[in-house]
């Protein structure tokens, strides 16, 4: 059974409006960075929300959590820049410290309701290895605002009415079924990425960028072209909202 051609589902690329909401500033760069570049590049509307502030996002001395949620608000600005990203929303929880995923999921809420996507892109909390609990609590947000954006004993009306999102797109997953050719994107993706200093300007660097190509080219020779021609990829697992409750098959679709 193929539930997105009986739901009619379009593809990932032929969205126009779409909300990809980050734990932290620059998830969305390192997980979806070519996609959200071709979407923009085809004409989609691309808002970004980035749930934490990134206060806990260095364990170097010479930065303070004040001074760190600053530089990082500019840098994902700038990173910004390089994909075209139409708006970005930030809802400073504290990165690395306790707060609830209901209230993350209203403020979602709020924002679905009010720029209707077709398509929210967000990290994969069921990836079995994923430890960080902002991972994991921005995942169940966006999950949970997704199942009651509609419920209004849940998430009462605010300021906009109702609204139910199609479809979710996963990166980070270990359960993908969708892959994105970003071949003419990634060196932007790169760039993005690179503006992100706090966190990748360091001696770690080197081998990340060598981990994030070589992961790109496996995928792109193994997924979209097996002819040993290179390029790069992405993976997402792309699911129906109705198959985020009750529809165990999901993960095999």
């Amino acid at each position: 059974m193929n539930i997105r051609k009986i739901l009619q589902l379009p593809d990932l690329l032929d969205a126009k409006r779409v909300l990809c909401i980050q734990p932290h500033a620059d998830d969305n760069e390192v997980g979806a960075g070519g996609t959200i570049k071709a979407l923009r590049d085809r004409g989609a509307e691309v808002v970004f929300v980035t749930v934490t502030d990134g206060q806990a996002g260095s364990v170097e001395p010479d930065y303070s959590a004040h001074d760190l949620v600053i530089k990082r608000k500019i840098e994902k600005e700038n990173a910004a820049k390089w994909l075209d990203v139409s708006l970005q929303y930030d809802l400073d929880f504290p990165d690395g410290h306790e707060y609830l995923i209901h209230d993350v999921a209203a403020e979602i809420v709020e924002i679905l309701r009010s720029f209707r996507p077709e398509v929210v892109m967000t990290v994969d909390p069921w990836s079995p290895y994923e430890g960080h609990p902002d991972h994991l609590k921005t995942g169940h947000a966006v999950v949970k605002a997704l199942l009651f954006s509609q419920n209004a004993s849940v998430f009462p009306i605010k300021h906009h009415p109702f609204y139910s999102v199609p479809q979710v797109a996963f990166y980070a997953s270990s359960y993908p079924n969708t892959y994105i050719d970003v071949t003419p994107h990634f060196l932007t993706k790169m760039a993005a990425i690179q503006e992100h200093a706090s966190q990748f300007d360091n001696e770690d660097w080197p081998l990340l960028r060598e981990y994030l190509i070589a992961s790109a080219k496996e995928l792109y020779l193994t997924k979209i072209n097996q002819n040993h021609e290179e390029g790069y990829a992405e993976a997402f697992k792309v699911l129906s909202t109705r198959q985020l409750h009750y529809f165990p098959m999901a993960m095999y679709q």
